[in-house]
């Protein structure tokens, strides 16, 4: 690729709020009563970091957030701003128990097709992806009924076998989310045949956060080597507190989170609620890491844009357009930048 790039983030958390041009505070998106002018708040501090679309995430929310939330997404289309906001993904609720992360536990829900309908419903069809677990009784039926109704479905926050993630595929699954997340800190053991395939698997998109904190660059390497540059997306999770004030205190998700360096000096969010790592850095380490440009880039452009395109395609959304709204990056001295 030549010249400007616009990056699409897939799993955006939420972001920070200024006020005057001073941050004062931040929204999760899976909090209830997000307004437009919050939107549009979160939006304007990607875009001005270079990112050409935003995919809002939620973790696993109450219902009541699903239908106060999920509305404004879509309001943000009609305006010009909003133009880079993309379906949301909705992370949860349908997850293992045993795999929640940072979610509530309290709202997890195993899969059913009823409940599936309702976040059709209150989000008007304007959902791009969710993940799941492929193990949970029920999850084959919910993923062939988001698939039909043009929804893509990554498998993740699971503890599958193998024949769960052949049968979700089978169903209609497109991807999985966040790979090795902690690997860092985890160990799996050698012939964890469910690991290999999602680095192996063709008929899926991987995501995986290239920021050597919840992924070491090694993992990131083998993932495009062993899966091709045409199915690793990359991802950043940005969490909520991305671009809060060094070192601060926060509470969201119903846990306590610290923004601080790391002992490398590394800006992070303790304990891995989400990355402080942005997009435009993380594609910046995956060149360090000798990446080629070509592969990073198709890894935030064509890769989503090919994973979402069910609902793309709803939606008469098209990634490949030079957008009004964001400057992008361009590769200057061997790292992105936003552009002029």
């Amino acid at each position: 690729m030549n010249g400007k790039c616009f990056p699409s983030s897939l799993q955006v958390n939420g972001g920070p709020l200024f006020h005057n041009g001073v941050w004062s505070g931040f929204v999760a998106f899976d909090t209830p009563g997000l307004t437009l002018q919050q939107l549009e708040s979160v939006a304007q501090y990607y875009y001005g970091l270079g990112y050409g679309f935003v995919c809002p995430t939620m973790v696993t929310a109450s219902p009541e957030a699903y239908q106060s939330n999920l509305p404004v997404f879509r309001a943000a289309r009609d305006h010009a701003w909003g133009q880079g906001i993309l379906p949301p993904h909705l992370e949860g609720p349908f997850l293992a128990p045993e795999c929640i992360g940072a979610h509530n536990p309290a709202l997890r829900r195993d899969p059913t097709v009823e409940f599936a309908a309702k976040l059709i419903e209150w989000s008007g069809g304007f959902i791009g992806w969710l993940t799941m677990a492929a193990e949970r009784p029920g999850a084959v039926d919910v993923i062939r009924y988001l698939t039909a109704q043009g929804v893509s479905v990554s498998l993740g926050h699971e503890n599958p076998g193998v024949e769960h993630i052949q049968a979700g595929i089978a169903a209609g699954a497109r991807g999985f989310t966040h790979v090795l997340n902690a690997a860092t800190r985890d160990k799996f053991g050698a012939k964890d045949l469910r690991m290999i395939a999602q680095f192996t698997e063709r008929r899926a998109w991987s995501m995986i956060i290239p920021d050597s904190i919840h992924v070491p660059p090694y993992a990131v390497q083998l993932m495009v080597d062993g899966k091709g540059p045409d199915k690793v997306i990359f991802v950043a999770d940005e969490s909520p507190v991305i671009g809060a004030p060094v070192p601060s205190t926060h509470e969201f998700w119903g846990h306590t989170f610290e923004v601080r360096p790391d002992d490398a000096g590394r800006v992070r969010s303790f304990d891995l609620s989400g990355s402080c790592t942005s997009l435009i850095e993380c594609m910046n380490l995956a060149l360090q890491w000798g990446i080629p440009s070509e592969t990073v880039e198709r890894a935030v452009t064509t890769n989503p844009a090919a994973f979402l395109k069910p609902a793309l395609d709803r939606f008469d959304i098209h990634l490949d357009q030079t957008p009004k709204h964001s400057p992008g990056v361009v590769l200057s001295n061997g790292a992105y930048t936003p552009a002029n």
